[in-house]
């Protein structure tokens, strides 16, 4: 696997930190779908492959126009779902 085990840990961290942003701003509804996500990656046994939820749920979170996120958060979680999509799995 290389250094993507590496390169999704970091990912996620992004991810975390963009969801604390978007809790305390009061979007809760795309913060949980993400964070549910995240969980369900985290738990199962089928990781890395559950890393495409989460890039998925990114994914929506990004076209939700009334999501309150900066340019910079856009492109954080945009590189992060890629990195999580492009984490090989078996």
């Amino acid at each position: 696997m290389g250094d993507a085990p590496d390169a999704a840990d970091e990912a996620l961290t992004v991810v975390h930190r963009i969801l604390d942003r978007l809790t305390s701003r009061g979007d809760d509804a795309a913060a949980f779908e993400i964070a549910r996500a995240q969980f369900s990656a985290s738990v199962r046994a089928s990781w890395p492959a559950n890393l495409s939820m989460v890039a998925a749920a990114i994914d929506r979170a990004l076209a939700d126009t009334k999501l309150a996120l900066s340019d910079d958060e856009r492109r954080e979680l945009r590189r992060a779902a890629d990195v999580l999509r492009a984490v090989p799995h078996p």
